[in-house]
């Protein structure tokens, strides 16, 4: 018994793959041009889709440009909220005789303010 094709419907049939790989949000021309024999419609809404994805990386670019230049500046001024609130709240207890809880307000205000001065110092080495 051999191993060869009885009839037509048996044989083998040879097909070619071809694959397109695209980084951009832009096909090729000619695969713009496949998709237009497809649906007229098409290559008019990928160019679409291609600049609103554009303009979607531009506005989320700008965002995370502002936010690295506000983020450490609120966390400067929360700092200095926190350091000019334990002072007054030291100076207020120590007027009223409370040494022992200023000692604390003053420490409990600035030490979160040294420990993450120690961390900084750690992450730049």
């Amino acid at each position: 018994m051999s191993n060869e094709p009885q009839n037509r419907t048996e044989q083998e049939m040879v097909a070619t793959y071809r694959e397109v790989v695209s980084s951009d949000p832009i096909p090729d021309p000619d695969v713009l041009e496949r998709y237009k024999n497809a649906d007229p419609s098409f290559p008019e809404r990928i160019m679409k889709m291609a600049e609103e994805h554009n303009a979607a990386d531009v506005v989320t670019k700008n965002r995370i440009s502002l936010s690295t230049l506000v983020i450490p500046i609120i966390g400067q001024v929360f700092t200095l909220i926190l350091g000019v609130a334990g002072i007054l709240a030291c100076v207020y207890l120590a007027k009223a005789g409370y040494t022992g809880p200023a000692i604390a307000a003053i420490v409990g205000s600035f030490s979160p303010i040294i420990i993450g001065a120690l961390k900084g110092l750690r992450y730049r080495e």
